[in-house]
């Protein structure tokens, strides 16, 4: 998308454009963070930061799940109760 113009208006409010807020797929109410670049300020929403955070730890953590892995041990446990 390209630049859009928008409004500063009174008390600081900014004016996100229809476009963009379609686009963002904003509902009215949504909360949103904000995040400044330098002298750029990002917009994003919940979902988008929650998935950001998720893929960084999932590089960090590899593919194996740590609660995978604490659900298999738990049941295999499980598993050989039954068995005694």
């Amino acid at each position: 998308m390209n630049a859009i113009p928008a409004r500063i208006t009174q008390g600081g409010r900014l004016v996100i454009p229809a476009a963009v807020r379609k686009s963002m797929k904003l509902r009215d109410g949504e909360l949103v963070l904000l995040q400044m670049q330098g002298n750029v300020l990002q917009v994003r929403t919940l979902d988008e930061t929650l998935d950001a955070v998720q893929a960084r730890y999932a590089q960090v953590l590899g593919p194996d799940s740590l609660v995978d892995e604490f659900i298999a041990e738990r049941r295999r446990e499980a598993a050989g109760e039954l068995e005694d």
